[in-house]
């Protein structure tokens, strides 16, 4: 059986076993599923970012003062909580990543000392 070929804008489709259910992009009002998936991603991507950042930095961490290794060892402790809140694969990989990105830092820190 061919379906039909239907060129809509659509922001999200769920398809279980029997049912199909397309949401607009815009559903009128003011509220749209695009604003609010965006805002989802925008905040999720925040961290993302603020994770890279620290990460991208520890290549030249013996370059970096001991303000600047402090600060980003914080930076690091504070994004321990949004990480615990990952779902466990997720979780398990930005764990190890951060972990072992602030063990550096910290290590850099303390022969600084």
């Amino acid at each position: 059986m061919r379906f039909p070929r239907i060129v809509c804008r659509v922001g999200l489709v769920i398809v279980t076993s029997f049912v199909a259910i397309v949401l607009p992009l815009d559903h009128g009002g003011d509220t749209s599923l695009l604003g609010f998936v965006s805002s989802v991603q925008a905040a999720e991507e925040a961290w993302v970012q603020d994770f890279n950042d620290i990460c991208a930095k520890t290549p030249d961490s013996m370059s970096l003062s001991r303000e600047e290794l402090q600060s980003l060892i914080a930076r690091c402790e504070k994004l321990k909580p949004t990480i615990e809140g990952l779902e466990e694969t997720r979780r398990k990989v930005y764990r190890k990543r951060l972990e072992m990105c602030k063990n550096l830092l910290v290590f850099v820190l303390e022969s600084k000392q």
